[in-house]
């Protein structure tokens, strides 16, 4: 049985700094893939030439060239260097305020890898983030932080139609992992007649799955644009209809990424428990705590999202929430009153 759920809300003047971060960090046209760095001066054969230091995602230094210290070209490189270090630098500091509060947020090698996706405009044609990560970043988005962020090390990368890059990367999917700096590799299936849907950082337990819409089959679709293939699940259209711009939390980064809007993550979510209830019950009891969590919140400040989420459902899927609902309910107190005849209601339909 999962445990009751918890969660509190973070006090006004982190929300607000919250938002004013999400206003400036959604404008990003690229994400920094190092370090904020810092300028050097280095000498050489009696002459100062100045460099932009930084660390990559394998804490390997990299001094960028900017110039000779005395070239009058130098000056207006060197601005343009100090405002990028500016920019990054306002990234990591508020991430790490709000980090410190108890906001959710990626490590630091998620958080390149779903950069260098970013920069490629995976999200921005057409891709989204789910799975842990996106209920991290939603619970953000909401003011809500839990007793403590249960991340796993994989990155769930949906593809809800086809993405339409400017320009299909010629090594694909790989080439764009792999400019995160990380040693990105496809994990072969059990099975080597079907194609990898699934790439892994060499020793390390960061892995990327790609991810459509299917059926309870679970078989794998080709996705061209980025050369690679997908898993698709069953009832994922209903959580990929509706798209919200959200944040994922860095060490140095901040990324702006495509989610399902909190109140489909949440309806699907019971979806998802009853088809793991069977198969793995501590997976099916973490999928109704988020649930929980989020029919609660969402309850007291957006009750009419929820009721618009619920009345999109086929009937299948409302077989499916109703065989949940009640579980889920018994995870709120009295003091989540709404949330629970929310899912009560839901389990009585």
């Amino acid at each position: 049985m999962a445990s009751p759920a918890r969660f509190s809300y973070f006090d006004g003047p982190f929300q607000v700094l919250y938002s004013a971060l999400f206003d400036r960090a959604t404008t990003q046209s690229a994400v920094l893939l190092t370090s904020p760095g810092t300028i050097v001066d280095l000498e050489k054969k009696g002459r100062s030439y100045l460099y932009w230091r930084v660390y990559d995602a394998r804490g390997k230094r990299s001094d960028r060239y900017i110039g000779p210290k005395d070239a009058p070209d130098t000056a207006a490189q060197l601005v343009k260097v100090e405002g990028q270090i500016a920019e990054a630098r306002y990234y990591a500091d508020t991430s790490r305020t709000l980090r410190k509060q108890g906001y959710a947020a990626a490590d630091n090698s998620t958080a390149l890898t779903l950069a260098a996706l970013f920069n490629a405009g995976v999200f921005r044609h057409g891709a989204m983030l789910v799975g842990t990560h996106a209920f991290g970043a939603l619970l953000n988005a909401l003011g809500v932080r839990l007793p403590a962020n249960d991340y796993t090390g994989v990155i769930d990368v949906a593809r809800p139609r086809p993405i339409k890059l400017a320009t299909r990367p010629e090594g694909g999917i790989l080439e764009i992992l792999r400019a995160s700096g990380l040693p990105f590799a496809e994990v072969p299936e059990l099975d080597l007649r079907k194609p990898s849907t699934s790439f892994k950082v060499r020793g390390r337990p960061l892995k990327v799955d790609l991810l459509v819409p299917g059926d309870e089959r679970y078989l794998s679709y080709a996705v061209p644009e980025l050369g690679a293939h997908a898993t698709g699940l069953p009832f994922f259209d209903y959580l990929l209809a509706d798209a919200a711009q959200s944040l994922v939390l860095g060490r140095d980064h901040v990324i702006p990424v495509r989610t399902p809007t909190p109140a489909r993550y949440c309806v699907h979510k019971l979806i998802v428990a009853s088809l793991r209830a069977s198969t793995s019950a501590p997976k099916a009891d973490k999928e109704l705590a988020q649930a929980a969590v989020l029919a609660a919140v969402l309850s007291e400040k957006f009750p009419a999202n929820l009721a618009d989420a619920v009345a999109s459902l086929g009937p299948q899927a409302r077989k499916r929430v109703r065989q949940s609902a009640r579980r889920a309910a018994a995870l709120l107190d009295a003091q989540h009153g709404p949330g629970r005849d929310f899912l009560r209601d839901l389990a009585s339909r």
